[in-house]
């Protein structure tokens, strides 16, 4: 069964209008970040938020026994580090860049100034607020309802709706992940994803191409998982 993609994800910066995107631009500051750099450690108190134009960034958590949980994986056009800015309250995640990035990075105060003047920009940063913040408990609700194999497809889901591309037989993520990576987003082992994924192989459900994975037949994740019509910026990853 080939399934294609027909819904394209709505992020932040391409939602606004040419000109609101240049006011935004405007109050911002342009910076280049390399691999391994850290924008904010869980825990901090956040000054900034940061755009991506170009790369990612991980978001992720640790947990009690020191092991890294990863939360999302942001790319370009979407926002980093707006959920704790405005309420005072410590932020929940760390943030880390992956490969080299170009960001612009907005200060608090420029960003309350802006909102008070444009209300546009405004909603549109609440629009995008509460998208993220769904996405978030829709993981975590998938995590704890659906089990390990759940997990692994609701993820796999996840990275097809942010960052699937067409292929001849399915939809191919456009990321490079290993079976650590995924391991990483559902809090298991690697040898317990390797077993999954080796399933879904047998089963024709999915297929690697020079290491990328292909969704070869997307519903079979989706029945499994009882998958509802919810918005595909809410099943992101």
């Amino acid at each position: 069964m080939v399934e294609k993609r027909t819904v394209e994800m709505k992020r932040f910066f391409s939602e606004l209008s040419p000109e609101n995107q240049r006011i935004l631009l405007d109050v911002g500051t342009e910076i280049t970040a390399d691999e391994g750099t850290v924008l904010f450690v869980e825990g901090d108190y956040p000054e900034f938020v940061y755009l991506v134009r170009s790369g990612q960034v991980s978001l992720s958590k640790m947990t009690i026994d020191g092991k890294e949980f990863s939360v999302h994986l942001k790319q370009k056009d979407e926002l980093v580090g707006e959920v704790g800015l405005f309420n005072e309250m410590a932020i929940s995640v760390t943030a880390k860049v992956v490969g080299k990035a170009k960001l612009v990075r907005f200060e608090r105060e420029q960003l309350e100034n802006l909102f008070c003047q444009n209300g546009e920009i405004a909603m549109a940063f609440m629009k995008w607020f509460t998208r993220h913040t769904q996405s978030t408990q829709a993981k975590f609700r998938d995590l704890l309802l659906c089990g390990k194999t759940g997990a692994i497809y609701s993820t796999l889901i996840r990275f097809s709706n942010s960052y699937g591309i067409d292929h001849e037989e399915g939809v191919k993520i456009n990321v490079n992940l290993t079976n650590q990576d995924l391991a990483n987003f559902i809090g298991t082992s690697r040898e317990s994803v390797n077993r999954m994924l080796n399933d879904l192989k047998k089963e024709e459900v999915i297929e690697l191409d020079d290491g990328y994975i292909v969704i070869k037949n997307i519903q079979f994740l989706k029945d499994y998982l009882h998958c509802g019509d919810c918005p595909v910026e809410i099943c992101t990853i």
